[in-house]
């Protein structure tokens, strides 16, 4: 099972779409996937189409023990795991919500807190190929706790200097967590927002490849699409699915294949 974290302390970088549609691209491959959304925006969650959890007369709104909650601050007299997932689109979720945010002040509190994640997700290594997580966009507890719980991360960046500037704040942080899981690599730069008809774009693209590429792949470019990933999201769709023949859905299997390869897996399908 390999379990990869998608992070960035920048938001509107591209990371929890990156995370849907990547997750939903290995699920058509073959592969068995738990996405889980660990940010409190819950924005992975809303762009799959789940608001709402059950099925028939049992259906009901998503409540904190839904979420990786009971995984990290539930019962300290019971095993934490992890609840029942939701399965949308060919993978598995376990949904975010607003409340989420409650373990940020409380995790320093508990015994081995940042550590939880990662020993809630050891009983699934028979039942996933792969785990993805979406933190939220931050250095907090929560970041942390998902950052610990990986072995892979994959870094979203925007192709702009803004993207630029801040990756160097993620190397930084990344090597501070690797104190806490030392197995911890940096499986990927994913490069997001590319324009190729602008010169900055272009240009932000050669700084990113010399000036970080020593220290993980850079993937291939995704495309600045300012209405098919709205639009998307808006359809609680992996792009994908949603528009399954568009050049977006291209250039995101590419990127995956990309990845499977940097982790050493072959393609199912």
């Amino acid at each position: 099972m390999k379990v990869i974290t998608f992070f960035n302390h920048a938001g509107g970088v591209g990371k929890s779409s990156s995370a849907r549609d990547i997750g939903f691209t290995l699920g058509q491959l073959g592969h068995r996937v738990l996405l889980i959304d660990a940010d409190p925006q819950a924005n992975l969650t809303d762009w799959l189409g789940v608001r709402m959890v059950g099925e028939g007369p049992d259906t009901r709104e998503i409540d904190l023990d839904d979420t990786l909650y009971p995984a990290v601050l539930g019962d300290d007299d019971a095993e934490l795991r992890l609840p029942s997932p939701v399965t949308v689109h060919g993978v598995d979720l376990i949904p975010g919500h607003l409340d989420v945010a409650t373990i940020e002040p409380l995790l320093p509190g508990q015994l081995m807190g940042v550590m939880r994640l990662k020993e809630a997700l050891r009983p699934l290594s028979d039942r996933y190929d792969f785990v993805l997580i979406d933190p939220p966009p931050s250095l907090g507890q929560l970041s942390a706790l998902a950052v610990i719980a990986a072995q892979h991360v994959v870094v979203p960046v925007p192709a702009s200097g803004k993207g630029l500037k801040g990756l160097q704040t993620v190397v930084q942080m990344l090597g501070r967590f690797r104190k806490a899981n030392p197995e911890l690599s940096l499986a990927m730069i994913l490069v997001t927002q590319y324009n190729d008809t602008t010169n900055h774009s272009r240009e932000s693209l050669a700084q990113l490849r010399a000036q970080f590429g020593h220290l993980a792949p850079i993937s291939a470019p995704l495309t600045y699409r300012p209405a098919l990933y709205p639009d998307s999201q808006l359809h609680g769709e992996p792009l994908p699915a949603f528009a399954h023949k568009s050049p977006a859905a291209t250039e995101i299997g590419a990127v995956t294949a990309q990845l499977l390869d940097v982790l050493g897996v072959s393609q199912r399908a």
